[in-house]
C-alpha cells in the first residue's frame, strides 16, 4: 500500500519553532492512505495535543484532498520493512519515519524527512501545473 505524505506549514510551540523556521511549508508532517475498496481516505497524524486517525468519504474526503493539494507539499511512497529504530522520540517526524520504514535517527525535521523520501524514490503529487 503507498502513503501519501503531506507536508505542510503549523503553528509550531516552542522550541519546535527553532528546527524549523527555516523552511516555510515544512513545519508538521502527516499521512493519508486511500483504501478503494471501502472508497476512504484514511489521515494519520501526531499533533502537539494528541494521536489524529481520521477516515473520510463523500464531502469530508473533498476537504482532506482539497487541503492536501492547496496547502500541502504531498509525496507518495511505498513504505520499506524496516524495525523500529532508536531513539524512539514520538513526535509527526518520527511518527511517519516509522509507517514508512526509515531508521535514521539523524533526520529529525520534516524538511529533512522531504529530502530522504525522494532519496527514496518518493514522487511528489498535487503539483501547480497552472502556469504549464
Amino acid at each position: 500500500m503507498k502513503w501519501i505524505i503531506c507536508f505542510k506549514e503549523s503553528q509550531n510551540i516552542g522550541i519546535w519553532k527553532i528546527f524549523t523556521k527555516n523552511k516555510p511549508g515544512f513545519s508538521h508532517v502527516f499521512a493519508v492512505c486511500y483504501d478503494v475498496e471501502l472508497d476512504t481516505w484514511f489521515k494519520f497524524e501526531f499533533a502537539t495535543e494528541k494521536f489524529n486517525f481520521e477516515w473520510n468519504r463523500y464531502e469530508e474526503a473533498d476537504y482532506l484532498v482539497g487541503d492536501m493539494v492547496k496547502n500541502c507539499t504531498c509525496i507518495e511512497i511505498e513504505p520499506k520493512s524496516n524495525g523500529i529504530a532508536l531513539p524512539r522520540l514520538l513526535y509527526c517526524v518520527s511518527f511517519i519515519k516509522h509507517i514508512v520504514g526509515i531508521r535514521k535517527p539523524w533526520i529529525l525535521t520534516p524538511y529533512q524527512l522531504y529530502c530522504e523520501l525522494h532519496k527514496l524514490g518518493g514522487k511528489e503529487i498535487f503539483l501547480d501545473t497552472e502556469g504549464d
